[in-house]
């Protein structure tokens, strides 16, 4: 064989091997492929594996199917009680229909950009139909499902991608609002603070004027039952003395007589002035005016 010969065939080898090169192409896993005939789509593969196309004539388009992330710019957005907040929100989406989005969007730019545009249109109406405190509580998942519906509607259904989720990574006050915020959660804890204060001070009021009723109930029905009891003792006293004088009655006079100069004459300053005369003085020895030594 000579040279010539083996120069061709190496040729026709090499175009054989540039033929089938550009006739075959793979589709990876995680992606879709559109088949452009002179810029025509003409198939659209989902299917991962090795593939065929028309040199020169065809062109393929791979899309990720993998689910990306967007992060939307900060937005200060007003609240239906005028307070306004600072939220950063991202989305999660993946291309549902690869035709779909080769024909509206074309580039993952674009898609982003209309949501974007869709995303902040639709917080600043679903955030400016609620309070202030909806967004910075457990129904700020209801704030964001609402934007995950309208961006579906909006901006993944025309675009031919899936809305995977909507997050918010910040929600905040502008500089300029939390110190007027916090000097308001102040006053209002004040207030609560004031009105539980006022209601100890009344349950106190009203507890101390129970305790003093039954403390008065209690006092007098001790005192009367003291009374009753030193009523009784006096009684069964009068009638031990009774008894016990009745016996002796010269004893009895003679006893209360001496009880009656004990109280009379106590003390040891006490002096008497006048005659020893006197029904007082009759066991003294002095009767009638008369001494006791007669």
């Amino acid at each position: 064989m000579n040279q010539g010969k083996i120069v061709a065939i190496v040729v026709v080898v090499i175009a054989i091997a540039i033929g089938l090169y550009s006739s075959t192409f793979i589709v990876p896993q995680a992606e879709s492929a559109i088949v452009l005939r002179f810029g025509n789509p003409q198939a659209v593969i989902e299917q991962p594996g090795l593939k065929f196309k028309v040199p020169i004539a065809d062109q393929v388009l791979t899309f990720d199917r993998r689910v990306r992330n967007f992060e939307a710019p900060i937005a200060e957005l007003p609240t239906r009680d005028q307070k306004y907040i600072v939220v950063s929100a991202f989305v999660r989406y993946r291309i549902k229909d690869s035709l779909t989005f080769y024909r509206v969007g074309r580039t993952y730019a674009n898609a982003e950009s209309q949501i974007q545009s869709v995303l902040l249109a639709t917080l600043r109406s679903v955030i400016g139909n609620v309070p202030l405190t909806d967004t910075l509580t457990p129904k700020r998942a209801d704030i964001m499902r609402q934007v995950k519906e309208e961006l579906t509607r909006q901006a993944a259904e025309p675009y031919g991608i899936e809305i995977v989720d909507v997050r918010f990574k910040r929600v905040d006050l502008p500089v300029q609002n939390s110190e007027a915020v916090f000097n308001s959660m102040r006053t209002q804890r004040a207030q609560e603070a004031a009105g539980i204060r006022a209601e100890g001070a009344r349950e106190a009021r009203e507890k101390r004027a129970e305790a003093d009723k039954e403390r008065v109930v209690l006092v007098a029905d001790a005192r009367r039952q003291a009374e009753i009891l030193r009523g009784q003792g006096d009684a069964e006293a009068i009638g031990i003395y009774n008894a016990a004088f009745g016996k002796d009655a010269a004893f009895f006079d003679f006893y209360r007589s001496l009880q009656a100069m004990q109280e009379g004459l106590g003390g040891d300053t006490t002096t008497y002035v006048g005659p020893p005369t006197g029904d007082f003085f009759r066991y003294f020895g002095v009767e009638s005016g008369k001494p006791a030594t007669e």
